[in-house]
């Protein structure tokens, strides 16, 4: 099958070599080339996530399971939830809060590693 790649192509650091990929890895993107096939990873775009009446979206991934997210979207402030409930009634308390530019605010119980587009 020709590709129309050269097989010495790097893109954003990732060699992309068709030879070397599963039929199924083809169309990854630079940030999925970052974990290995056995990682369980929860990869989500902040565009797919459908927030509550107060503009919060709560994830429960589960406790130190990887979480990342691709944005278009500038994060503007992150840290720990203090005391708060949200309007769909999920205590956040002590959750990762991330505050985003557009006015969503994300609450999850594991880190979420942020990948921002350009």
């Amino acid at each position: 099958m020709k590709t129309g790649l050269d097989s010495e192509m790097v893109i954003e650091g990732v060699v992309n070599d068709p030879q070397l990929q599963d039929a199924d890895d083809f169309f990854f993107t630079p940030f999925e080339a970052v974990f290995d096939d056995e990682d369980e990873v929860v990869a989500l775009h902040l565009d797919d996530l459908l927030p509550d009446d107060s503009g919060a979206v709560v994830l429960f991934a589960g406790e130190g399971q990887p979480v990342y997210l691709e944005t278009l979207d500038m994060v503007v402030h992150s840290g720990i939830s203090h005391e708060h409930v949200t309007a769909s009634g999920v205590d956040v308390t002590g959750l990762h809060v991330y505050n985003f530019a557009s006015g969503l605010t994300l609450y999850s119980e594991s880190e979420v590693i942020i990948q921002t587009e350009r």
